[in-house]
């Protein structure tokens, strides 16, 4: 017996080479074509400096194929537009169109005297400019109106919450006003903001010229500023004080304009979007010589008013495509209110809508425990999501034969359009869409990516917390993407 076991143990130790190796020790699996990519991106100092969170998702599977921490929640900036525009086109549809009406309370005579007041009633339409309210009133000039036997009467209660962005309190933009922070309006014109065209005077020593590119009685401008010579250094300085009631705005402007330099343009948001959009509305309508015995007043619109004007937007893929393309937070807070109005069938608000998002998100088995959401452009700190909730939106968005399509066109495409478009440089680089979110601290990315291996995959990058320039964050989120793209061909595949 034990020379039988001796034998056998001579046997074992020959079979040993061929299991474990020739050096004896057990072979590794090895490593995918993805994880060699993408592994070595862990080195870099960013994951030990910052939070990062990762997930890379085959979308025909949907299954991950390479992740670092994509359950830990993190502040994810604008790339909440990403499932603001999901919740949009699958509850108002892709086809939907934004619409501002105006109605009259009587007849129109055959002098062309509207018997009653003229209603303007706003749906919140967010891309709603100055010169739709000229085509507006162009029309209500082809029925032949040229007097107003009543009021101009605005409506606004189409959404419930008017005012501005909830969750972002940050004191120096409340201030200021910069563009990207507007107040919401369901009555809205040049995404609630004033352009100042600055321009020098004729002569050295006069004040410069600064003028309004649309006037509005609910903004005043105070120019301090002057013409210096054509060697002089250009400086500017805006000051925005909100009157007492909120409803007007003043701007002063002080510094100085080389004689002969271009005009330049500065965009700060007004102060109450229906006092701003009454005002422009009363001017033009001055312009065009129509008279109105009443006042330019807020109120509601009777039941027995008649249509006389619809203007709609563009469709809602189009809409949805500013939104993701250039970032715009008023586009995505308006189209927010408006998905809660049409769920719940009341003035939309911005609660109602956070609603539907929270839904939608539990349909795709994501408890609510795991998030917090407060707005619809990401324009909060407050707002926490994980990598593995944004790729399971575009995992469900990609196969979404209704609407699917019209939500990868609204996203920007590298090195081509929108916020990615000095991203990468590659011929290859449209092979990625994507939404850019950024803040102070934070820089997030979110998309797909069409890669070397003829695979699409889905992907979410969030970054939080890093210190200094964004400038690493972006090269490495850059890499990341490139890695990706380099990939080479799984066997019968070819690249795309």
């Amino acid at each position: 017996m034990p020379a039988l076991i001796f034998c056998l143990l001579l046997v074992f130790a020959a079979l040993l080479p061929a299991a474990y190796g020739q050096e004896g020790a057990v072979d590794a699996p090895k490593a995918s074509p993805i994880a060699e990519a993408l592994d070595p991106l862990l080195e870099a100092r960013l994951f030990s400096s910052a939070s990062v969170g990762i997930q890379v998702v085959d979308v025909d599977s949907g299954e991950e194929v390479w992740s670092h921490q994509p359950d830990v929640a993190l502040v994810p900036a604008s790339v909440t537009k990403v499932l603001t525009a999901a919740v949009a086109l699958r509850t108002l549809g892709s086809g939907f169109r934004f619409q501002t009406d105006v109605l009259g309370g009587g007849e129109i005579s055959p002098e062309g005297v509207l018997q009653g007041n003229l209603y303007v009633l706003g749906g919140g339409d967010p891309t709603l400019v100055v010169e739709d309210i000229w085509k507006i009133q162009r029309d209500l000039g082809t029925l032949g109106i040229v007097e107003i036997d009543g009021s101009l009467v605005f409506d606004d209660t189409g959404y419930s919450d008017n005012g501005l962005i909830p969750g972002w309190n940050k004191g120096v933009d409340e201030a200021n006003g910069p563009a990207y922070f507007a107040p919401l309006g369901a009555l809205s014109v040049n995404q609630n903001t004033t352009c100042l065209v600055i321009g020098p005077a004729a002569e050295a020593g006069l004040p410069a010229r600064v003028d309004l590119e649309t006037p509005s009685a609910a903004v005043e401008i105070i120019n301090q500023t002057t013409t210096g010579s054509a060697r002089s250094r250009a400086w500017l300085k805006v000051e925005r004080e909100v009157s007492k009631d909120g409803l007007s705005v003043a701007f002063t402007v002080s510094g100085n304009v080389p004689l002969g330099a271009e005009s330049s343009r500065v965009y700060r948001s007004i102060a109450d979007p229906t006092a701003h959009f009454i005002s422009v509305f009363e001017r033009m309508l001055k312009d065009r010589g129509v008279k109105w015995k009443g006042k330019a007043v807020r109120g509601t619109v009777p039941s027995d008013a008649v249509l006389l004007v619809r203007h709609r937007s563009d469709a809602l893929n189009s809409v949805l495509s500013v939104m993701n393309k250039q970032s715009s937070n008023i586009v995505a807070e308006q189209v927010l209110k408006t998905v809660g109005g049409a769920s719940s069938r009341a003035p939309g608000s911005t609660t109602s809508g956070i609603e539907v998002m929270a839904g939608y998100l539990e349909s795709l088995g994501v408890p609510r425990g795991e998030f917090n959401l407060v707005n619809g452009s990401g324009l909060s700190r407050d707002i926490l999501m994980r990598p593995s909730h944004l790729t399971a939106v575009l995992v469900d968005l990609y196969h979404d034969k209704r609407v699917g399509p019209e939500f990868q066109a609204s996203l920007a495409v590298a090195g081509v359009d929108g916020t990615l478009r000095r991203r990468l440089g590659s011929g290859d680089a449209a092979m990625m869409r994507g939404k850019t979110g950024s803040l102070n601290s934070v820089f997030c990315l979110a998309g797909y990516i069409h890669a070397g291996d003829g695979r699409t995959y889905a992907f979410a990058f969030l970054v939080n917390g890093f210190s200094g320039s964004t400038s690493p964050v972006r090269a490495l989120q850059d890499r990341f993407t490139e890695a990706l793209l380099a990939l080479p061909p799984r066997s019968g595949e070819t690249a795309p």
